[in-house]
């Protein structure tokens, strides 16, 4: 039965919690998005079915950051052929998330949606990316990435295949995205290098494919919406589960002036100065937060210089 490791806890929203089988050598997670989510969902309108995939990664992210022992970025990006072009969730220090959607062809996907077209469909034919690139402090450390097909009708199973390929670490993923909430579940055996108990690999895999058996009853209302600790109690009311204290996840962008500026620098000089002769200034709109960066002659003139003016204007 679940029992906390914290005497207080956060508004049961925009939180990720962790916990362990503590018999067990299996870990897992719980990640709620409410605001988080929102910021997300209301930088730019999407069709039903790529907001519903859209929610799901963003949560399977903040899920994934959370098992990373490195700090810094982690980026999952789900590309294909089909009408959904690419998604792409980003979760920094395990708590500032961020995510995107390109459409490629809308119409497709509006034929899509009307044939009742699901999960992943919509995606093609593609792969699965993940990115990490650890925070050094001063520096951002050697980027780690993995590759594998989009594989599987979910974003679940897309990110289940990945480990089961690349990884080759067992793990499952539950997720749901409805509306205004998204919220999924994480189970992981533990890597053989990090097992507390001394069991045997059988035992391992048949502790794995019975605590999977119990979470495969969740509904998506049930991660929803009920209190994590209450959840686990449902899913494993005869499994000894310890939850970890409840970290806190929200929105937030990693755009800056300074980042605006190096994508400017790596156009030719010419070219900024023929928009500048046409339009007066260059505005730059962060696709993720909308704020815009605006670029006068000066700032033009001084791009490729070695240093620039931090006087612009950010809205």
């Amino acid at each position: 039965m679940p029992h906390s490791n914290s005497s207080t806890s956060p508004p049961d929203a925009d939180r990720l919690q962790r916990f362990m089988f503590e018999e067990l050598d299996i870990r897992g997670a719980l990640a709620r998005l409410d605001e988080a989510w929102a910021s997300v969902r209301g930088a730019q309108r999407y069709p039903e079915p790529v907001e519903r995939l859209l929610g799901e990664l963003l949560t399977a992210t903040a899920l994934l950051a959370s098992i990373v022992k490195v700090r810094g970025t982690l980026t999952v990006q789900a590309t294909g052929d089909g009408p959904l072009a690419a998604l792409m969730a980003e979760c920094r220090d395990r708590s500032n998330l961020r995510g995107i959607a390109r459409i490629r062809d809308p119409e497709a996907l509006r034929a899509g949606a009307r044939s009742d077209a699901g999960g992943t469909t919509i995606l093609g034919k593609g792969l699965v990316t993940i990115t990490i690139r650890p925070d050094l402090g001063d520096r951002v450390g050697e980027a780690y990435q993995g590759i594998v097909p989009l594989d599987g009708s979910s974003i679940a199973e897309a990110l289940e295949g990945y480990f089961a390929q690349s990884e080759q670490i067992p793990t499952r993923i539950w997720l749901s995205t409805e509306g205004e909430r998204s919220a999924g579940m994480l189970i992981q055996a533990l890597p053989p290098e990090l097992a507390h108990h001394d069991h045997g690999e059988r035992r391992r895999e048949e502790d794995f494919g019975r605590i999977t058996l119990l979470a495969d009853t969740v509904s998506g209302s049930e991660l929803r919406e009920l209190p994590g600790e209450r959840l686990l109690t449902r899913l494993f009311f005869e499994e000894a589960v310890a939850l970890q204290r409840p970290e806190g996840l929200a929105f937030a962008c990693s755009c800056s002036r300074e980042r605006t500026r190096d994508a400017l620098r790596a156009m030719a000089k010419e070219e900024l100065e023929e928009i500048i002769a046409e339009e007066g200034d260059i505005r730059m709109e962060c696709q993720f937060c909308h704020a815009e960066y605006r670029f006068d002659r000066v700032d033009v003139a001084a791009v490729h210089a070695s240093a620039a003016p931090d006087d612009g204007q950010v809205h």
